[in-house]
Order: structure tokens, then C-alpha cells, then sequence
């Protein structure tokens, strides 16, 4: 794929802070310490090996907090936004758009990008859908919120054009894939149900090593997505450190926030077709 200028391909880290910001909804699991304490271990401990890591590597990632995370560990959004990494919204209680009215999704975004821009100094630009579950409802409200780009959907494996719906405007994205999701391969929880079988971080590295191989020969965007009570457990977190190292490697591969590279399409360093859905 000729479609980055200068470049084989493009990696981008990206973390969703979800933390609590997804059980609360639930008024019964507000009582359930165990549940809330795996959750909050993301933004207390997680989020602070995730920025030494980044540190280390002289990497910027992107980082989508709910509106919920923010306001009830302020300190944790400044820390990331300090070290220079993007921000982008991720909903206020980690909803499902798709069970969202109107009036509420247009309330959530308001809300959600108004208390990150409070707490960043700079107007979030990207955004990342929960449970990537994206409506032309959603995109519509994007485009009147101001956003620029999304990363939610998953039709090509680099960056596309997305037309909103009964306009002639468009909204650029960076595509994702349950390929390359921590949630997907470490996470678990009884009760609710979620996550499957908890992988052995050296299966994870060859998954995701594999994935970024092939990606670098075809030049494509190696976007992984990770959450920090997920990726934050020292015995991943280590595994992320060796696979930066090996991505490292390879030249010509461009590590970078979406941020920055929402301003290399806008640039002209790279193409994106439109797609219509």
C-alpha cells in the first residue's frame, strides 16, 4: 500500500482508560469491592507503568478516557496529557451507542469532551466509540461536536475516509481489529461475564508480533488497543516492552499518536479513500 509518505507503515499504541467508568452503570456492582478494585488497579497503577514504558521508548501514544474517569481521578488525565501523549473522548459510562437516543449520545459527547478539555487545556479531537460500536447516528453527532477523526471501525487495515450521513462531509478513520485487543486475549471477569480464556503473555507476542510482521510487508496501520487494568499486570507489561523493542527493529516504521496522524492526512503524507456506509 502506497498511502504514507515516507514511511513502510505506521504503529500506533493506544490505551482506553475505561477503569470503573463501565461497571458503575450497574447499581449493584457499586457494592462489589473486588470487581471496582480490578478496574480502578488500571488508572492507579497501570496508567503509571504504561507512561514509564512510553518514557523509556521515547513514544507518544493516544489515550481515550471516559467522561466517568476523568472526573473521579482528574490527576490521572493531566499526568498523561503532561507527558505529551494525545486525548481522545470515549463516552462517560463506556455506553454502547447503539442503545443511545439522540438527546442522550449528544449529551455524553458534550459532556464527556467538555471535561477533558477542562483538564487537558486542548479540545479532544479523536474518537474512540465503547465497545467500538460506531451508528450513523454517532457520526452525525461527531461531525457537530467538532471531531475529526474516529477509531472504531475496521474496514481496511490503513486509515479511510467515512462519509456522514446526508452530508457531504467526512470524518477520517483509523481502523482497529479484535486481532489486536488486550481485552480480547487477558481479560476476565465472572460476574458480569466478560473475557474468555487469560493468554500467556509470550502467546500474545507472537499473535501480535505476526500481525505487525505482515502489516510491515503489505504497509498497513498496526493500531493496538490496550487498557491499562489489562496491560498494566507486570507480567504484560513486560511483553509490551519486548514487542516495542522488536517493532523497533524494523525500519521505516512510523510510531505515532492518531493525533498525529489525523494532521498527516490533512498535510497530504497520506491517502484515504471515502467509503460510504
Amino acid at each position: 500500500m502506497t498511502w504514507l509518505k515516507g514511511y513502510r507503515m505506521a504503529v500506533a499504541l493506544c490505551f482506553d482508560v475505561d477503569a470503573e467508568a463501565g461497571w458503575v452503570t450497574d447499581p449493584t456492582n457499586r457494592r462489589r469491592l473486588s470487581l471496582l478494585s480490578a478496574a480502578a488497579f488500571g488508572r492507579r497503577v497501570g496508567v503509571g507503568r504504561i507512561l514509564e514504558l512510553l518514557a523509556k521508548h521515547q513514544l507518544r501514544a493516544t489515550f481515550f478516557i471516559p467522561g466517568y474517569t476523568a472526573e473521579i481521578d482528574p490527576d490521572v488525565v493531566r499526568r498523561i496529557a503532561a507527558a505529551g501523549h494525545a486525548v481522545g473522548c470515549h463516552g462517560y459510562h463506556h455506553e454502547r451507542t447503539d442503545t443511545l437516543t439522540w438527546e442522550e449520545e449528544d449529551d455524553i459527547l458534550r459532556r464527556s469532551k467538555a471535561v477533558l478539555a477542562a483538564l487537558t487545556g486542548a479540545q479532544p479531537i479523536g474518537y474512540r466509540a465503547p465497545w467500538w460500536e460506531l451508528t450513523p447516528q454517532t457520526l452525525v453527532l461527531l461531525d457537530r461536536h467538532g471531531f475529526l477523526y474516529d477509531s472504531s471501525l475496521m474496514g481496511l487495515d490503513r486509515p479511510y475516509l467515512v462519509r456522514v450521513p446526508e452530508t457531504d462531509r467526512t470524518l477520517f478513520e483509523i481502523p482497529v481489529t479484535w486481532l489486536l485487543d488486550d481485552w480480547e486475549q487477558f481479560a476476565y471477569s465472572a460476574v458480569p461475564a466478560s473475557g474468555c480464556v487469560i493468554e500467556e503473555p509470550d502467546k500474545v507476542f507472537r499473535l501480535w508480533k505476526a500481525e505487525f510482521d505482515a502489516l510491515c510487508a503489505a504497509g498497513g496501520v498496526f493500531t493496538l488497543t490496550m487498557h491499562p487494568e489489562v496491560i498494566g499486570r507486570a507480567s504484560r507489561i513486560r511483553m509490551l516492552d519486548d514487542l516495542i523493542q522488536a517493532m523497533k527493529q524494523h525500519p521505516g516504521v512510523w510510531f505515532c499518536t492518531l493525533d498525529e496522524l489525523y494532521a498527516a492526512w490533512s498535510s497530504g503524507e497520506v491517502e484515504a479513500p471515502v467509503f460510504d456506509y
